[in-house]
């Protein structure tokens, strides 16, 4: 007879994996560094919308919420990806934009933050300049060198 009460502590494996990894992706990706200077205590209020395909340092976000109020940019991570996650609120103040060529056609917009040099995130410049249009914030924002020859 197969042993009963298994599938509750599969469950639990399963959980404590899969937060495990969360994290792990978190700390990698830069997010855990932003955390420091930038994490959201509150609720925000500003307009909201779902961005595909965002890139941080070597981390991959299929899905992302990103908000903008008048004074900053809102991250956060799909619901399923939220342990180690959690959500960002950063000042346009220490946000720096680039503009940066990626595979074939597609342009980015790369984020730099003054708290956290190290970590760069990437958006399709069609969200990146949605976004700046629903903050009324004209980004200076240059190309790189690569395009510019």
């Amino acid at each position: 007879m197969p042993p009963q009460g298994g599938f509750p502590f599969a469950i639990l494996g399963f959980i404590a994996f899969w937060i495990f990894v969360c994290n792990l992706i978190g700390y990698g990706s830069g997010w855990w560094t932003l955390c420091k200077s930038y994490q959201l205590t509150g609720d925000f209020r500003g307009k909201r919308r779902r961005c595909h395909n965002l890139r941080m340092n070597q981390g991959n976000y299929g899905t992302m919420t990103v908000g903008t109020d008048a004074n900053g940019l809102y991250l956060a991570a799909f619901f399923l990806f939220r342990p180690g996650h959690p959500p960002l609120y950063i000042p346009w103040a220490d946000i720096s934009v680039q503009i940066v060529k990626g595979w074939f056609w597609t342009n980015y917009m790369e984020l730099t933050f003054a708290l956290a040099p190290q970590v760069r995130l990437q958006i399709p410049e069609k969200y990146g300049k949605s976004l700046a249009a629903d903050a009324n914030l004209a980004w200076d924002s240059k190309k790189t060198d690569d395009e510019n020859s």
